[in-house]
């Protein structure tokens, strides 16, 4: 187990069992009866303390030297060949076979758990070995709870968090959110997009194998390392994380180049408990019969952002608006939950035109704000990550409510185009994340939405209300 509050010249010491986890485990993609466990073998049990430090963005941020090597770099986690299984107990117990790992996936592996019990607490070993037959390494623990079942009510809650930038983290051994929510203890988390920065953050992402740097560096980070394999999450993509600002399929950075967005989306389903290879990447979440999340796909459909607005402009794609639709409306959860990466209400700043809340993409825009509006009676939310500042907007036209999480550091805070009277409930310009909380009380049901700040506490609350 990785201690809390490590100092960072404590982070390249071996532990007693040699875990050979560095990056730690996640897991994700829970169901009633399933789930996602994300694991991967590395050389070290933790990551490189004393190497070369690479730490600036936006115009300090720099190509790495063609002759450096990734594994010299501070905060790397050199990937290992061998095998690795997960053993889990909760009723009921189980393992998963041997999985090899190898350089083809960056060590990386991901087994899927079935045959789950619903709204289950369940414990897990990850275990690892050289060789098939080798000496078992030192275990890593973790926890996670499945969903329950559509048809029951059930209380639960939720934490909500985007935009972590490696040099602006707040303590050495990572983010005091992470800390935060592990205390909180939620049900699950969601991480809305902007996990890493390609293309603004030191070194700037130009192959696979710094991108991948850019994953083992934050990943390895012991809070990151203890809240994730303490809780189940679902990830999401967005720009920075794929590839480049603000970024669609076919649009170039020759900064970045050779490396490609094409090979952006395959390393993000690399990195993280995702669906399964073939599955898109936009899904719903049913958590029991008062909550579903929708989580859409913001970059891999959008056609080009200085396209002109209009019907054929598009940030979701047809085949992905036509799904979010249908399955909205056949929908009976109480809450029904929008997790877009992007804003849809805002307001953002008049120098972006990438989202929902630009000119650029008005005519979606409206359109969905529109059908929410006619169809749905206020049971729709909002929620997005992207944006610098915490909010809570309501949209004038058709009353829908959004609120930003805001960013995982106070110094990652800014870039907010100021306060908007008519649209902001509440408007804060400091990290922090959002918390979810559905319950019943007699015949309603209350959705409870709670704006954290890095260290837990509640910097502003708001109660939606709806008859059971």
């Amino acid at each position: 187990m990785l201690a809390m509050g490590l100092g960072v010249a404590a982070y390249g010491a071996a532990v007693p069992g040699e875990t050979h986890q560095a990056t730690g485990c996640k897991v994700g993609e829970m169901t009633t009866d399933s789930a996602r466990v994300w694991m991967r073998r590395t050389g070290a049990s933790q990551r490189l303390a004393n190497g070369i430090v690479r730490k600036a963005h936006n115009k300090d941020a720099k190509l790495l030297p063609p002759d450096t090597k990734i594994e010299t770099l501070e905060g790397s986690a050199a990937g290992a060949p061998g095998y690795m299984r997960v053993v889990y107990k909760g009723g009921p117990s189980g393992a998963t076979k041997w999985l090899d790992v190898n350089e083809a996936a960056d060590f990386a592996t991901q087994a899927t758990l079935t045959g789950l019990r619903p709204d289950t607490p369940y414990t897990y070993v990850v275990e690892t070995r050289a060789t098939r037959n080798g000496r078992v390494d030192g275990e890593l623990t973790g926890a996670f709870r499945t969903l329950p079942v559509a048809a029951r009510p059930a209380p639960v809650s939720i934490a909500m968090l985007s935009c972590q930038m490696y040099c602006h983290m707040d303590r050495p051994d990572g983010f005091h959110l992470y800390e935060s929510i592990q205390r909180d203890a939620p049900h699950f988390l969601l991480s809305c997009g902007d996990n890493v920065y390609y293309d603004n953050e030191d070194p700037i992402a130009n192959s696979e194998a710094v991108a991948r740097y850019h994953w083992q560096r934050m990943y390895s980070l012991p809070t990151l390392v203890n809240s994730l394999r303490h809780t189940g999450g679902y990830w999401q993509k967005d720009d920075h994380d794929v590839f480049s600002n603000d970024a669609w399929p076919t649009m170039p950075d020759k900064r970045m180049e050779p490396f490609t967005f094409a090979q952006g989306q395959r390393i993000f389903r690399e990195q993280v408990p995702a669906p399964l290879t073939g599955r898109p990447m936009y899904r719903t979440v049913r958590a029991g019969a008062d909550i579903e999340l929708w989580l859409p796909e913001a970059r891999d459909y959008r056609t080009p952002n200085d396209d002109p607005d209009g019907p054929g402009k598009t940030i979701w794609g047809a085949e992905q608006k036509a799904w979010l639709m249908k399955s909205l409306r056949a929908s009976t959860a109480t809450w029904k939950i929008l997790v877009n990466p992007n804003p849809i209400v805002g307001p953002d700043r008049t120098t972006k035109n990438d989202n929902h809340a630009n000119p650029g993409f008005a005519h979606e825009s409206r359109e969905i704000r529109e059908f929410l509006k006619n169809n749905f009676e206020g049971s729709v939310i909002s929620f997005c990550g992207d944006r610098h500042w915490q909010y809570h907007s309501v949209d004038p036209e058709t009353g829908l409510h959004e609120f930003g999480c805001g960013p995982a550091s106070d110094e990652h805070a800014g870039g907010t185009p100021g306060l908007d009277k008519v649209r902001h409930r509440f408007h804060r310009v400091l990290g922090g994340y959002a918390s979810l909380a559905v319950s019943r009380e007699g015949g309603s049901c209350s959705l409870r939405v709670q704006h954290r700040d890095v260290k837990g506490v509640t910097v502003h609350s708001h109660t939606f209300t709806r008859k059971a």
